[in-house]
């Protein structure tokens, strides 16, 4: 019992900011296929659960080493080989967050067919968010008990801040498409040490005046074995682009382009399916055998009777810039007639470039723990879009989301590509560098 005895507390406290929208999913869907989790009172809150979970997944996968002081700092229960139950109880407590200021919104989304680019029958689905821009309150207790030692929980949590603090730890369901993107701020963390009466009244007070911005110990070393890939290309707009969006409103158009805080946006979902159609497309053309299992490896799986298996393709997020809307008015005709169809009329709101040239569209790319022949591919990719050959958005088939290449920036294993355009053509600032991509692309055609 002695060795239970708490000797001491640690409360870390702060300010969670959402940098891109943010889906926590409640499991019900009476107003939405999915919905936000709400408290009682409707507004939207981050389960502790969610955030717990992930870092102690963060810390399993760049710590493994460290098992054993997180073990004791996050708890466990489990089962052993011989079925015999071991558990041991949290360090850690973390409260749930609620927001300070949120909305929430309802965007809409449909699945697409590869084969023939257009909407799967019944594809159609809508989902809720948190948009960017909310704020949720963090409170931590970290409890430090006789058997503990308060060095390891200190640089458990001095491992931990950072990654917070400089928006590396996503939350929620999508992060791969650009969701869940937050950072901490405001930071502010208290001791107490009970064998202290100062602090076992400023602990009883509840008074967290005397924190701290910092911990005054060094965090955990980390070692990145997993290889990143990144892409970051900018583009503008050739003619027009749209991402529809459906309002309820009867004076608005029956389609505009999605908005985040009253922003135009290129989501991450619309960018990271064009890509997937269009990397299945290339493998198959060259006779990949097992093109689709490949994909299903790099982009993920979800969905009914799928085993669901998350992917390492990330991709943000982005303003859409130098863009105005404008109304179009649209009629259906009958193709056997040629004539119009009676009450077919419709119009749609897309973005129209303010100057060609300038750079709107902002795309990175990212892939985790990568092969040669995926970086490859995603090239390959890269340059469908680059020469205007892979349309993002909706609305294709008259001409919209064609994008023309401005620059783009490509880090690997320690190097950095930087490609821009003048009147001759691509100029690349390293060569060599440009060689090793282009055997990265060859690497495709010979896929395992």
């Amino acid at each position: 019992m002695e060795a239970a005895s708490i000797k001491g507390k640690i409360v870390v406290q702060g300010e969670l900011h959402l940098k891109s929208p943010m889906i926590i999913g409640s499991g019900q869907d009476e107003f939405a296929d999915i919905e936000v989790i709400k408290d009682r009172e409707g507004n939207p809150f981050i389960p502790a659960t969610s955030l717990t979970g992930v870092i102690r997944h963060y810390f399993n996968e760049n710590y493994p080493e460290r098992s054993k002081e997180i073990d004791q700092f996050l708890g466990y229960s489990r089962k052993r080989n011989n079925k015999k139950h071991e558990s041991i109880q949290s360090a850690f407590i973390c409260h749930d967050l609620y927001a300070q200021t949120a909305h929430i919104r309802m965007r809409d989304g449909v699945r697409i067919d590869p084969s023939s680019q257009i909407a799967e029958d019944m594809g159609k689905f809508d989902f809720e968010i948190i948009e960017n821009g909310a704020v949720f309150d963090i409170f931590w207790e970290v409890t430090i008990r006789d058997i503990h030692d308060p060095d390891t929980f200190k640089k458990l949590l001095a491992t931990i801040i950072p990654p917070l603090q400089e928006g590396n730890l996503p939350l929620g369901a999508k992060t791969n498409s650009g969701f869940g993107k937050c950072k901490l701020k405001k930071l502010c963390i208290s001791q107490f040490d009970f064998s202290n009466k100062d602090d076992v009244l400023r602990w009883l007070k509840q008074d967290f005046s005397k924190g701290i911005p910092k911990f005054d110990c060094k965090p955990y070393k980390f070692e990145n074995h997993n290889k990143t890939f990144c892409i970051e290309a900018r583009f503008a707009i050739k003619n027009s682009f749209i991402v529809r969006s459906y309002s309820e409103e009867a004076n608005m158009p029956d389609a505009t382009s999605i908005t985040s805080n009253g922003k135009y946006v290129l989501p991450g979902t619309s960018v990271k399916g064009a890509i997937r159609h269009r990397a299945l497309k290339i493998l198959k053309t060259l006779e990949i055998d097992n093109a689709q299992e490949q994909i299903n490896n790099l982009f993920g799986t979800a969905g009914k009777n799928i085993d669901p298996k998350k992917g390492r393709v990330l991709i943000e997020e982005k303003k859409i810039k130098k863009v105005y809307p404008e109304i179009q008015n649209r009629i259906k005709i009958d193709r056997f007639t040629g004539g119009t169809i009676k009450t077919a009329l419709f119009n749609s709101m897309p973005l129209w470039s303010k100057d060609h040239c300038d750079e709107s569209v902002n795309i990175i790319i990212k892939i985790k723990n990568y092969e040669d022949w995926e970086a490859g591919l995603i090239l390959h990719v890269l340059k469908d879009i680059w020469s205007e050959d892979l349309p993002i958005g909706g609305e294709k088939n008259i001409g919209r989301g064609i994008l023309k290449g401005i620059c783009a920036c490509i880090k690997w294993d320690g190097k950095c590509l930087k490609i821009e355009t003048d009147d001759t053509g691509l100029v690349f600032s390293n060569e060599s560098h440009a060689i090793e991509l282009n055997q990265f692309a060859e690497k495709v055609k010979v896929v395992a």
